[in-house]
């Protein structure tokens, strides 16, 4: 018995030395999965079977073999000059400004809620470096209509308001209106017609100072674009350009569920500067 006892042990010692030869200055290949953020290289050994191995998003590695002893040797193989941070996001997209569509002149647009009564006009005029926007409200007269004019100066940050009647104007800082709403708009990967020009949608919420929230829409021209100014709210609360582009469909929802709508149903391309000359008027 004693024999076959001290057989079998010399067995067990030839074969584990042999194991340990054959796994000498062997490497281990590490592999990642989908959420890891580092990636160990891949060095093999030529002629000899490939052991694998995970590493983790610390830069770890664990052995898939249960020997506690080669998991720290595997582990100890792993130089900081072998690990790679992998950046997963994605790249932005800036907008680009297109000037073979660059446009100045009028687009006017139907502003309509869910109550038919409601038939209001806006005249958008797009210069070089401002915008102006007409209102055309009803009065209390049949024939009666009041009329509303601004004038949004992009380049030096002036919001004027026009009074055509007596040829005065105050002024205020151009983001002063409604400060503090909040647009998030993205893409819905949708596209409508407007007028029979395509357009690309995009949807979000519109949030004010006061928490109000309220869903909303646009629909962007491919056709027109605005280029001096990448995005423009009038009063912080109706798009006009979104991504260099000009809209011409918007449309909120309220919380309680009451819809409005400006919608474009003409445009004229021009020369507008007139419409920005405030030489015959004065302060107020």
């Amino acid at each position: 018995m004693k024999k076959a006892a001290s057989l079998l042990i010399l067995l067990f010692l030839c074969s584990s030395i042999h194991a340990q030869k054959k796994n000498k200055g062997k490497s281990v290949p590490v592999v990642t999965d989908s959420t890891a953020n580092y990636v160990v290289s891949d060095k093999k050994s030529k002629g000899k079977k490939d052991s694998h191995a995970i590493a983790d998003s610390t830069g770890n590695v664990k052995s898939d073999k249960k020997d506690k002893k080669d998991d720290k040797k595997d582990k100890r193989n792993v130089r900081k000059s072998e690990v790679i941070d992998v950046n997963y996001t994605p790249d932005v997209i800036m907008p680009v400004a297109d000037s073979s569509k660059q446009f100045t002149g009028i687009i006017k647009y139907r502003m309509t809620t869910d109550d038919p009564v409601d038939k209001d006009s806006i005249f958008i005029i797009f210069g070089e470096n401002k915008i102006r926007v007409t209102m055309f409200q009803p009065g209390y007269r049949e024939d009666q209509v009041f009329e509303t004019n601004m004038i949004a100066d992009l380049k030096d940050s002036t919001f004027y308001e026009l009074n055509t009647r007596n040829m005065t104007y105050t002024t205020e800082k151009l983001n002063s209106r409604n400060e503090g709403t909040e647009f998030a708009l993205r893409n819905s990967k949708k596209t409508g017609q407007i007028m029979n020009l395509s357009c690309q949608e995009y949807t979000g919420e519109m949030t004010t100072k006061e928490g109000d929230v309220f869903q909303t829409a646009c629909l962007i021209s491919n056709q027109h674009s605005y280029i001096y100014t990448m995005d423009y709210n009038f009063m912080n609360i109706h798009p006009l350009v979104l991504g260099y582009k000009i809209v011409l469909g918007f449309r909120t929802r309220s919380s309680d569920n009451e819809n409005t709508y400006i919608i474009a149903y003409k445009i004229e391309q021009g020369n507008t500067s007139s419409y920005f000359d405030l030489s015959q008027y004065h302060p107020k």
